[in-house]
């Protein structure tokens, strides 16, 4: 008996790195698909602006003011056309879906919200609507891992590893900042940190870097060349301060006048979108750099063309204009804004203390790493992020000095959790699942399957003479269309009636003295269902059907009986 239990020991532990192995392998082929579709994605987007803006992509600013209002409006009518012309279903895209869609539904992404969030996305950011390409690559990458997964057939755990392998490969393909996309997907995404499963995400991120890396080449968001060192003092902690207490104000700013506008959710599509053409429309006459990503306008106040007050008013601008034109539903991204308006303040309070240009970069970077942490409460990932793209840890210290007081003075003072999280919450819905839940979904039924007998009809004797010597309970056939369920002790006991006399459950068959079981004893009728995606599926089926037995399907031919008082043993044994 002892060895029994070391060999069930021993073949649940090789199950477990054969299904690491898998989950890696999937991981990489995830972390490829992802890379290729963000590559094609960022083409798709840049190749048509290159065409009118040369190689200052996002420089809206050097079009002729007609050229910028005609793209605003015809990019807000297509979009308008586009979520009117298709069915409501296919509205729900971005980052709060993704999370939705994990939480309710078991991580089923359709690939049609997908296919309509990379259009709209392109047409947005083509149009230069202040939006980013950010978290319409978090969803696409989602769908990737979620279409893989179903592929693949995993079960509940496998697919949110697949989702999170997608999400850290969609964001280190944008950003090349592997790691970062790793601790998005479980701080932004999932809320919390998955250690078990971390080996196939680190792998996806990695494989997604290196094609982007490859095709597209190195990006370089702006010049950061000259942070080298960084000198403490005093007055650096006093301008990090200011820092944290612009960065607080504005992302309090961006998630209220999100919060009023989340209102108008039931106007007309049109009406909404006219909203946002007329709003974008004025900046791209008056301040033309508050229009698409921001990026062309974070290397302009690095390099000091933008001066104090314009650049201030920039600030306020973008922070209002994108939440405009994400809280009336253009279907887009506000992770690139978010970190952009960090950049632009952190410049702002690096020319108001008159530092120099070094500084400037180096309060640049820390402002998005500040706005990032404060908006979408990941620290960690604002931290690893800038870590990465300056490829150096100098600035580790003040920027852990203005995460960390970013997220806290958000939470103390204006009560605020992620963007997403109080989306959701609007919404009616969590952000994330009980304890309970998540142990339910990190487990399948095979710990509470118990093996049974698959048996014909009619069995020989000579078999059910053998089953005296096996170790499974159960035993199941097949009579008129149902599966019947029946003890093993059960078919022992009608087979020493024979002792009394021939039986009347005695038959031949193909010239075999055979026990005919639907005659020779009492069975129970018990449904027969494919393997359930984790416990918690197997958990509502039960509260669903109100049995307390059933018969599950783990391959064509292997079947297994799964019972609700062992499920319940299960869940409340100490260990």
């Amino acid at each position: 008996m002892k060895a029994w239990k070391l060999k069930e020991k021993w073949s649940i532990k090789a199950r477990s790195y054969d299904d690491l192995l898998t989950l890696s392998l999937l991981g990489a082929l995830c972390g490829l698909f992802s890379g290729l579709v963000m590559v094609f994605f960022y083409a798709v987007i840049y190749l048509p602006t290159r065409y009118f803006l040369g190689a200052d992509f996002d420089a809206f600013e050097i079009l002729p003011v007609e050229w910028r209002m005609g793209l605003v409006i015809v990019s807000c009518t297509v979009l308008a056309s586009l979520l009117t012309f298709l069915p409501a279903r296919y509205h729900k895209v971005g980052v709060p879906y993704v999370i939705e869609r994990l939480n309710y539904h078991g991580g089923n992404l359709p690939i049609g919200n997908g296919v309509v969030q990379f259009f709209a996305a392109v047409v947005a950011l083509v149009g230069g609507l202040s939006i980013g390409k950010e978290g319409p690559a978090v969803h696409l990458g989602a769908t990737l891992g979620g279409f893989l997964a179903a592929k693949a057939k995993l079960p509940q755990y496998g697919v949110e590893t697949l989702l999170a392998c997608g999400v850290a490969g969609a964001i280190s393909a944008i950003f090349q900042t592997p790691l970062a996309g790793v601790l998005f997907a479980f701080e932004v995404i999932f809320l919390e940190y998955r250690q078990r499963y971390v080996l196939p995400v680190l792998l996806s991120s990695v494989v997604a870097t290196l094609i982007s890396h490859y095709v597209i080449g190195p990006l370089n968001i702006f010049s950061i060349g000259n942070i080298s060192s960084v000198v403490f003092s005093a007055n650096l902690f006093v301008a990090c301060f200011m820092l944290v207490v612009f960065i607080v104000l504005l992302s309090a700013l961006f998630l209220h006048a999100q919060k009023v506008l989340w209102h108008l959710s039931g106007f007309s599509v049109w009406l909404r979108f006219f909203i946002v053409a007329i709003a974008t429309s004025f900046a791209a006459v008056y301040l033309p750099e508050a229009l698409g990503s921001g990026y062309s306008s974070l290397s302009h106040s690095i390099s000091g063309d933008l001066l104090v007050y314009s650049l201030l008013l920039l600030i306020v601008v973008k922070t209002l204009l994108t939440a405009l034109t994400i809280g009336l539903g253009i279907p887009g991204g506000m992770i690139g804004p978010t970190f952009i308006i960090g950049g632009l303040a952190g410049a702002q309070v690096a020319l108001i203390f008159d530092h120099g240009a070094v500084d400037i970069a180096l309060f640049a970077l820390l402002g998005m790493a500040a706005m990032m942490a404060a908006c979408f409460q990941a620290p960690l990932t604002a931290l690893v992020a800038i870590i990465e793209m300056t490829h150096s840890s100098e600035a580790i210290v003040p920027a852990l000095f203005v995460i960390v007081l970013a997220c806290l003075l958000i939470r103390v003072f204006f009560h605020q959790e992620s963007v997403f999280a109080e989306r959701l919450s609007y919404m009616g819905m969590s952000s994330n699942i009980s304890p309970f839940q998540r142990y339910l979904r990190h487990h399948t039924v095979r710990p509470v399957a118990e093996d049974v007998l698959v048996l014909p009809a009619s069995v020989p004797l000579e078999q059910v003479k053998d089953l005296a010597s096996s170790m499974v309970d159960y035993a199941v056939f097949e009579t008129g269309g149902q599966w019947r369920l029946v003890r093993r002790v059960a078919l022992l006991d009608a087979l020493q009636t024979l002792d009394s006399g021939p039986q009347s459950w005695l038959v031949f068959q193909n010239e075999k003295v055979s026990m005919n079981l639907p005659l020779a004893l009492e069975s129970t009728c018990i449904p027969l269902i494919d393997e359930p995606a984790s416990l918690e599926a197997m958990l509502g089926w039960f509260q669903k059907t109100g049995l307390s037995e059933v018969l599950v399907s783990l391959s064509m031919s292997s079947f297994s009986l799964v019972s609700r008082h062992r499920l319940d043993q299960f869940l409340l044994k100490s260990d």
